[in-house]
């Protein structure tokens, strides 16, 4: 019986082992179609979310358990899975920790409890397009000729009868 249990223990050790899972929860609706992307294109940012505009697209969750958490690889994890979802950046939010049995202790190797990782999925907003500079004249008026070009010269006065420079 004592070697099915370290079998057992060396079963949950080697599950444990084989990197993290990622859970995902959506949050809200891209502000545009979203395509996947290697994670080395994502920006990675701890200290504080990016200060361009931005939509929280998803709550990221990367589990370990206690066995041999593995800080860069559960990063690595949320990184793939924010380029899997097509986001611009992963924002690391904080982290968690909980404790399982009692190192040494037979329920230990069921139980060795968990790490986990939270970040947020992270979509730039498009910024609009800039103003078009302005103009004299109205966008919508078209002008042919100026106001001056288009008077005539005098060529005849009515009260005197002179047509075209001439008395008659």
């Amino acid at each position: 019986m004592k070697s099915f249990g370290a079998l057992l223990g060396l079963v949950f050790f080697a599950s444990a082992c084989v990197g993290s899972t990622v859970e995902t929860t959506r949050l809200n609706a891209a502000p545009r179609p979203l395509v996947a992307r290697p994670a080395q294109s994502v920006e990675i940012y701890s200290s504080s979310a990016p200060t361009r505009p931005h939509l929280d697209v998803a709550l990221l969750r990367a589990d370990q358990s206690n066995f041999g958490t593995d800080t860069p690889q559960m990063v690595r994890a949320l990184a793939e899975r924010a380029g899997e979802l097509g986001c611009d950046a992963l924002f690391i939010s904080g982290t968690s920790e909980r404790p399982g049995g009692v190192p040494g202790d037979f329920y230990y190797l069921l139980d060795p409890g968990s790490h986990a990782l939270f970040g947020t999925c992270i979509v730039y907003v498009p910024e609009p397009a800039p103003a078009a500079a302005p103009s004299a004249r109205p966008a919508n008026a078209i002008v042919l000729v100026t106001p001056q070009e288009s008077q005539p010269p005098p060529s005849a006065i009515v009260s005197a009868v002179r047509v075209n420079g001439a008395n008659r």
